[in-house]
């Protein structure tokens, strides 16, 4: 069998939620005590009790994730999928997590680094139809569904020190319903309780998201998205079909588990690729497997797929019998976000010189605010069930004085100096250098001379 590349649909709206099979994560409750975070109070939040999503309109089960969301969720998607496609290996990721989690950074960016995040992530710049749209997201994934579990979460955790605008926290409590925590990041148990939260929003498949030397005394926030999926074929593999047959990995066949099913299919050939969508039990969610046709050919071929072609492909989909041959799988990974971000064009945000989180808290200068660690771990199991797949997405700043660069001082031109007496101020030589180079560093020959005879 060829190479493989998943993609997870959200078949109600198109909205390709991650590539090798993707995840999404858990419920999401405003919860008004925020969160438990043993030893450290509550911020008092004064923002709202609301679902995930609430303020769009309160009809979050008839809400549909808006188009616009899809298509920058998708075109960031395919955009990231070719920054980590370089290593060899399986691949697999969130982009609704990671979208998301820097989605709460950019409600407090400006200037050049709003821009930066904007064209990287396709994030809709007026503040009133975004946060629309993030409410439609949220409701349209964590909606009650009597086949499948979806569910998304967001989590802001703040020192105990740091002091953001009420006008930012309630955003991040009111449109994403982040659960909020007041707490001291050198305690260790203030990583135990987020990697305690990661576990729950994730059904315990992403226990530990960060270790003690991943947040520091200038640690001012960390920002949270976890998203957790689990759905049943609506056309099960039965499993003592399963059988070991070789997987091309691109150097070397191995042996893998192939499950097996022969069914009426959404099926096409198209773009050098065989398509085929497995739907999930509801016919809301299903996985699109797009197979090259040459065995090597996946690279080549995902090269240039942007969004639109991801939809075209659904289009030119057809119901036909097929027999299916599929592998077991399952899959853990870890990215550091910075490196692809900053190569996506997402730099200022990095640089404690550069990064302009105005919108989050009142600066005085020195003092600067940006993140210096954005990770993201997931994890996806393929079996005859069905899948099931999680994510976290983990996004800290630091907030601390910086000195400012040195001065230059490049003496290139005519300069005047004088000799001192600093005791009193008394210049006791005055000079001028309009032409250094006739100077004798190594004090053979003579200096030059100047005369001046008043003519």
């Amino acid at each position: 069998m060829d190479k493989l590349t998943i993609i997870l649909i959200a078949a109600a709206c198109g909205c390709a939620l991650s590539m090798y099979a993707q995840a999404d994560a858990s419920n999401v409750t405003h919860n008004d005590a925020g969160i438990d975070a043993p030893g450290y109070p509550p911020i008092n939040n004064t923002v709202g009790n609301a679902t995930a999503g609430s303020v769009a309109n309160g009809t979050s089960a008839a809400l549909a994730i808006p188009p616009e969301v899809a298509a920058a969720n998708n075109g960031f998607a395919l955009d990231f999928y070719r920054q980590v496609s370089d290593h060899g290996g399986n691949i697999f990721f969130s982009p609704t997590s990671i979208y998301t989690a820097f989605s709460m950074v950019y409600e407090a960016a400006g200037n050049d680094t709003a821009a930066q995040m904007q064209k990287a992530f396709g994030f809709e710049p007026d503040e009133s139809l975004r946060h629309n749209h993030t409410a439609a997201l949220a409701s349209s994934l964590n909606r009650p569904d009597p086949n499948a579990t979806l569910t998304l979460a967001n989590s802001l955790w703040l020192a105990d020190w740091f002091e953001p605008y009420d006008s930012y926290l309630n955003v991040i409590g009111d449109v994403y319903a982040a659960d909020l925590a007041s707490v001291n990041f050198t305690d260790p148990e203030t990583v135990d309780a987020i990697n305690a939260w990661a576990a729950e929003k994730t059904q315990d498949k992403i226990p530990q998201v960060i270790g003690p030397s991943d947040v520091h005394k200038q640690t001012s926030s960390v920002l949270m998205n976890a998203i957790y999926f689990k759905g049943s074929w609506k056309y099960q593999f039965e499993p003592e079909y399963t059988s070991e047959m070789d997987f091309w990995t691109g150097s070397e066949n191995v042996t893998a588990h192939y499950m097996t099913t022969q069914d009426n299919f959404e099926y096409a050939v198209h773009d050098g690729a065989q398509l085929l969508r497995l739907p999930y039990e509801g016919d809301r969610l299903s996985m699109l497997v797009v197979l090259p046709l040459e065995k090597d050919g996946l690279d080549d071929m995902l090269g240039n797929v942007t969004a639109g072609q991801v939809n075209i492909w659904a289009g030119e989909m057809r119901q036909r019998e097929v027999i299916v041959y599929m592998p077991k799988f399952e899959v853990r990974t870890h990215y550091e976000l910075v490196p692809p971000l900053r190569y996506m064009g997402v730099t200022d945000l990095f640089g404690p010189l550069t990064s302009d989180l105005s919108g989050m808290v009142e600066l005085e200068p020195p003092q600067t605010l940006w993140v210096d660690k954005a990770l993201h771990d997931a994890y996806v199991k393929v079996n005859e069930e069905g899948t099931e797949a999680a994510a976290v997405t983990i996004i800290t700043t630091v907030n601390e004085s910086i000195p400012p660069p040195p001065e230059v001082f490049m003496a290139d031109h005519p300069f005047l100096f004088l000799i001192q007496d600093d005791e009193s101020g008394t210049i006791l030589f005055v000079g001028r250098v309009s032409d250094p180079s006739c100077v004798k560093y190594d004090g053979a020959g003579e200096a030059c001379t100047e005369e001046y005879t008043g003519q």
